[in-house]
């Protein structure tokens, strides 16, 4: 494994719920890097987090796994925690050393309350916070409804940079309004089809884009003159404006992933 500059690891906490599907997304997370050549279940006992014989009986997490793997020229330090409150000092440990925490949270459910209670404990530590909305391909997956309610409770800094096509078992595509194109997937996941944003859904993608570009550039004096000026930001000061607001805890992002599918994980590791 090639040295990395501070700069280029990322140190990562999953948390969310038990049954929010943390575990799952860390099987796709390490297939996407070449880890592993073929993605295991939590059913079937043959995920890479869960190895503990109590936790196959149980079938979810007990223990924090820590896993790494390297993407995009960066080395990924992650930490698969347990979802259950039984256990819940093992995300309060994993937060202390690790930069951001994704919390996963299951589309068919919404914000449960142990959601809310790691985002608690996220805020206490100021740590930086992303969203994954997972099982949005699930039976009851809801997704415009998840979101206010996410809003409701987190407030005004839940920032979408995604939106599905379809929530539920037909999902398979969704508009990405940071890149602004269509991202599809087969039947297998993994590797997206990038389109341009058919005309259809391109009002309600300008109509996010915008307020992101919004909320980026609140985070960057030069970047809200430049925003008033034309409401317009390049790429890379998109990107900059992002990144200043998820330290400083001012944006929150949303992605919309199937783990169990392998669809929006790459997309999001990308991030």
């Amino acid at each position: 494994m090639k040295v990395y500059n501070t700069n280029e690891i990322k140190n990562i906490a999953l948390l969310g719920s038990k049954g929010s599907g943390k575990t799952t997304l860390a099987e796709s997370m390490l297939y996407e890097c070449g880890v592993i050549k073929r993605r295991g279940t939590v059913d079937a006992g043959n995920t890479v987090s869960d190895y503990f014989p109590v936790e196959k009986e149980y079938g979810y997490s007990v223990f924090s796994t820590v896993f790494y793997a390297e993407f995009n020229n960066r080395k990924l330090n992650v930490i698969d925690c347990p979802g259950a409150d039984d256990f819940v000092g093992n995300a309060v440990t994993a937060l202390s050393v690790t930069d951001t925490g994704v919390i996963v949270v299951n589309a068919q459910y919404g914000v449960e309350v142990g959601t809310q209670n790691i985002y608690r404990t996220a805020t206490s530590l100021g740590k930086p916070i992303i969203f994954a909305l997972n099982q949005i391909d699930g039976e009851k997956a809801d997704f415009d409804n998840v979101v206010e309610q996410m809003r409701e409770i987190f407030g005004s800094k839940v920032t979408l940079i995604q939106f599905p096509l379809e929530s539920g078992p037909g999902f398979n595509s969704l508009i990405d309004v940071l890149l602004m194109k269509k991202y599809s997937w087969g039947p297998d996941g993994g590797a997206p089809t990038i389109e341009e944003i058919p005309q259809e859904y391109m009002a309600k993608a300008e109509e996010l884009h915008k307020a992101l570009v919004e909320m980026a550039a609140e985070n960057d004096e030069s970047l809200m003159e430049k925003f008033f000026e034309s409401e317009h930001l390049t790429e890379d000061e998109l990107r900059l404006g992002i990144r200043k607001g998820l330290v400083d805890r001012s944006i929150y992002p949303v992605f919309c992933v199937s783990a169990a599918k392998d669809m929006g994980v790459r997309r999001m590791m990308e991030f």
